[in-house]
């Protein structure tokens, strides 16, 4: 039947609903527009993946810990050192475990301190690639900036610091941030999470 030979109503009204129609896609795009701009995920999802503020991306990792026990980072601890690698880590190997992008993470549960203070001590050595011969690493210890160091060479070293009250608290859980200044890149157009600054042997934590 020719659009001229319908009522005058009904083609008013097919006209009415072909623009509702079209205003209800339009609109379904405009959401689902917004949604991609501004999805709505969790604060460590979008500053990894969104906003690119960090090359850490944390997940919930937290292992159990027996002060005075030394947990090596090199191929025979691969199963223990797993359990408390939160970020910025590859796997273990035979020389340690690789930092990777510009910040790593530890976090371990450990007991009750009453009063006293914990010394750290980690085994690391720096990834080196003349000119650049030296790697800075700054250490937080649950947000609280508590030791920096310049590794250079390529042996480990034992690097020992003691964790202020201000960090531990009554906090039963430490995350041990790595922040690394100069990480190298593995090709000039890599990505910065895959820059490499260190290789971490082993950690260590005791009451003092």
């Amino acid at each position: 039947m020719p659009w001229s030979d319908i009522p005058a109503p009904y083609r008013r009204a097919a006209s009415l609903g072909g623009y509702a129609l079209a205003a209800v896609l339009a609109g379904s795009e405009i959401v689902i527009l917004a949604l991609a701009l501004n999805p709505n995920v969790n604060a460590d999802y979008r500053a990894f993946y969104i906003d690119q503020t960090t090359t850490c991306l944390n997940r919930d990792a937290t292992g159990s810990y027996t002060l005075g026990q030394t947990v090596s980072f090199r191929s025979d601890g691969a199963k223990r050192a797993a359990s408390i690698k939160v970020c910025g880590w590859s796997g273990s190997a035979g020389d340690g475990t690789h930092s990777l992008g510009e910040t790593s993470r530890l976090r371990v549960k450990i007991p009750p301190l009453r009063d006293s203070l914990l010394m750290a001590t980690l085994q690391m050595a720096a990834v080196i690639r003349p000119p650049q011969i030296t790697q800075r690493v700054v250490i937080s210890v649950n947000g609280v900036r508590v030791h920096a160091e310049t590794l250079s060479g390529k042996e480990p070293r034992t690097v020992s610091f003691v964790v202020p009250p201000a960090a531990l608290g009554k906090a039963d859980t430490l995350e041990i941030a790595f922040d690394y200044l100069d990480g190298i890149p593995p090709t000039p157009a890599a990505s910065n999470i895959y820059k490499r600054s260190i290789k971490l042997v082993s950690l260590r934590l005791d009451a003092i």
